[in-house]
């Protein structure tokens, strides 16, 4: 059965869990939390979603998917009267969209706006994340769950390996590029970059088409059409980083949006529009790397290629 990876955030910081599975039980969650925070299932607050809601801990028998808990989502824990009187799921990014297609998958802040006949002037921004090897999942952990840090990565590296091994016929090992069961133990090794195959398994995941705006082209590349989805969201793509884009409104950073929205397109085109003007973005033809293992100068995305293949390395820092 497929494993449920979550983040857990208390008080000592964060843990990745990985002990629970699909017919896992709240009562199984509320263990593997008190193994690590060492906070009594009694005396246990869990919040989940973002921003953060209460989940009812009445009901220990509940799946976690009866409580809208999936693989790659985070609970957040705190001691305190435990939550019996709210409702069964999170109000919020857990639970699937009412009107999607799709899976059963977390959704995140919706934007409820709709498309109008005369142009309608919006904005959207780009929020930076940490340029290291999972800049990919660092932009997902923000747009689907507010959180850009290193376990909110591995988390979704995990998801990612549960996607393709659940999947075989749209993720063969000839797109892999290797044995499947391979491709899963690589792909939780945080110095391997993300692209394409990891969009699509977490588009598949969210429910949720993924479109990544090229900079330099100018072109959006759009990951998870086949699905029947009702929302997008959108990252931007310098030719070796990867950032998210948000709507920012006085409720918060809005990161989803309805398929027909034509005016939030318009204005992600125009922040990679500003951004190719400015010469924000990374020739791959022409690019010179350097090997953050050994120390070796690579000119262009074949040499890094080929340096990879040959030695295993796989930290490469762009420099002039």
């Amino acid at each position: 059965m497929p494993n449920v990876v979550l983040k857990c955030t208390h008080s000592g910081g964060s843990s990745v869990l990985r002990d629970l599975t699909s017919e896992s039980t709240l009562q199984d969650l509320q263990t593997s939390v008190q193994n690590i925070t060492q906070i009594e299932a009694a005396s246990q607050k869990l919040k989940g979603g973002y921003p953060p809601k209460l989940i009812n801990t009445s009901e220990k028998t509940a799946l976690l998917s009866d409580l809208g808990i999936k693989s790659g989502d985070t609970v957040h824990v705190e001691r305190g009267a435990p939550s019996s009187n709210t409702s069964s799921a999170p109000s919020s990014n857990l639970t699937p969209a009412p009107s999607s297609n799709g899976p059963s998958n977390p959704t995140p802040h919706h934007s409820t706006r709709e498309r109008s006949a005369a142009p309608v002037s919006r904005s959207i921004v780009r929020k930076v994340v940490p340029a290291d090897n999972s800049c990919l999942f660092a932009s997902l952990g923000f747009l689907f769950q507010g959180d850009t840090g290193q376990s909110i990565a591995t988390a979704l590296r995990c998801v990612v390996g549960d996607i393709v091994l659940s999947c075989p016929e749209e993720f063969p090992d000839v797109l892999l590029g290797k044995k499947r069961e391979e491709y899963v133990k690589w792909i939780q090794n945080s110095q391997i970059w993300g692209g394409g195959i990891e969009l699509a398994a977490l588009a598949r995941h969210f429910a949720t088409e993924i479109h990544v705006v090229d900079t330099q082209s100018l072109r959006i590349d759009k990951f998870g059409q086949d699905l029947g989805c009702s929302d997008k969201t959108y990252v931007i793509y310098d030719g070796i980083h990867y950032d998210p884009l948000y709507e920012p409104t006085p409720a918060g950073p809005v990161t989803v949006f309805l398929l027909h929205d034509s005016d939030i397109e318009a204005a992600a085109m125009l922040v990679a529009a500003n951004a190719k003007k400015a010469h924000n973005y990374t020739d791959l033809a022409n690019f010179t790397l350097k090997c953050g293992t050994c120390g070796l100068g690579i000119a262009g995305e074949q040499d890094a290629r080929h340096h990879a293949k040959e030695t295993g390395h796989q930290n490469f820092q762009e420099y002039n």
